[in-house]
């Protein structure tokens, strides 16, 4: 293995063994199934030349390198459109590990030789050798560690796989980096969400342009409430909107409450008008409330539904899960008047109506209720969900146990649980 910090500032020499300059950069050419090194920039007396990877072999180990033919034969390597340097663009760049789910730095960059002769970029190093080689200590410190029965610090070597080149539209721009966001994608919310978290501001808000607008809208939900916040005022106001549109309503009113009042009416705004008037319904509530608790994204019913009915009806809405808990059944003026479990819908026989099988003594919470209320109420009756419902007995929506918990539990304790937008009814 070769290492770029191994590499830069050795001493270049001509075919006769002459110094010709120092090697200062290298420079990469997207390839299959890796990139590799098409150029070394070398320093010389009278400015910088790009000599061909094929023109200057390199070795980790040796103290000096040799162009193998005469300068006079070596054409300058003309840099192509999406070719990156290595110093310059990779080294002491922030990239995701996918692996561990956080964001590193990178201390140092390996490169291998290809069957065919090429040198390819492998990987990255992101730990404390990598940091160590980079200060000429990794010798060193290894040879006191075997001294004292010590083992060195492992490698922490993320391939390049793992990692994406993203050309900038600029010319002239610094080449940024990014991990595949198909890969971003098949990672769960909440890991996105740590991910978001440790990101700095530009790289989130490149991030969450780039991923789909469903995945965005995952990892933000997972994300802190300020990086919420912090995110949503930074990117465009459309896309924004677009994001807070596939939110839960009840996490959409919760980032949008601690925004500036005329950020917030701007991306209300652009929202669904159906989305917004829910979003809108819950900012009405105090966040210390049942009302500022609940999502009104659940399912309810009328009771002259039958079970087969309310079976379809829910194949057409495909809720999230944790929303479906339980079907809640009203009257013609929103009351609610009753609740059925999954259970007793499928065991239900398919003509009879809900009236017959529902369950009439419905616990449910007032919408000015405290937190304390409502978590003694989960507390004793051992619930998933209970209806939230205003002075009428009309509901206006269900309170989660995770919701309850997560406000109960100590600041740096909670994490935002995600739910996709659901249609209700």
């Amino acid at each position: 293995m070769e290492y770029l910090t191994q590499l830069i500032g050795k001493p270049v020499l001509d075919a006769q063994g002459e110094r010709f300059g120092k090697l200062a950069e290298v420079i990469v050419s997207p390839g299959d199934p890796l990139p590799v090194v098409a150029a070394f920039q070398v320093r010389t007396e009278d400015g910088a030349v790009f000599v061909p990877a094929d023109a200057l072999p390199v070795d980790s180990d040796a103290r000096e390198y040799h162009l193998n033919r005469p300068i006079t034969q070596v054409h300058p390597y003309k840099i192509e459109e999406h070719d990156f340097s290595l110093n310059r663009d990779v080294l002491d760049k922030q990239i995701v590990d996918v692996h561990d789910y956080r964001v590193v730095r990178v201390n140092d960059i390996g490169l291998k030789y290809l069957p065919d002769g090429r040198l390819a970029l492998v990987g990255v190093d992101s730990g404390v050798r990598g940091l160590l080689r980079r200060l000429g200590m990794e010798r060193a410190v290894t040879g006191l560690g075997k001294m004292f029965g010590k083992q060195p610090p492992a490698p922490q070597f993320i391939t390049w796989n793992d990692v994406e080149s993203l050309p900038t539209h600029n010319a002239g721009e610094p080449l940024k980096l990014r991990v595949s966001h198909e890969k971003l994608a098949r990672l769960h919310p909440a890991d996105l969400g740590d991910i978001l978290n440790q990101m700095n501001p530009a790289d989130r808000k490149e991030m969450l342009e780039r991923l789909d607008v469903e995945t965005a809208a995952g990892a933000l939900a997972e994300a802190d409430e300020d990086v919420q916040v912090e995110a949503l005022s930074q990117l465009d106001a459309e896309r924004a909107a677009d994001i807070l549109d596939e939110m839960p309503a009840d996490e959409a009113a919760d980032v949008l409450g601690d925004m500036d009042k005329r950020r917030r009416e701007n991306l209300l705004d652009r929202m669904e008008p159906d989305y917004r008037d829910d979003v809108r319904e819950l900012l009405s509530y105090d966040d210390e409330s049942g009302g500022g608790l609940m999502t009104n994204e659940y399912v309810a019913i009328q009771q002259d539904f039958t079970a087969q009915q309310t079976i379809e009806h829910l194949r057409v809405l495909e809720p999230e899960a944790e929303t479906i808990y339980y079907v809640y059944v009203v009257d013609v003026e929103e009351r609610l008047v009753g609740v059925i479990s999954l259970r007793d819908l499928i065991v239900a026989k398919p003509s009879e109506h809900v009236s017959k099988f529902m369950k009439t003594n419905v616990i449910s919470v007032s919408v000015d209720a405290s937190i304390e209320e409502v978590a003694r109420l989960f507390e004793r009756y051992k619930f998933l969900a209970v209806p939230a419902v205003d002075d009428e007995q009309r509901l206006q929506g269900i309170i989660t146990i995770d919701d309850t918990l997560e406000q109960l539990l100590p600041n740096d304790w909670r994490k935002r649980s995600y739910r996709k937008h659901v249609e209700t009814v």
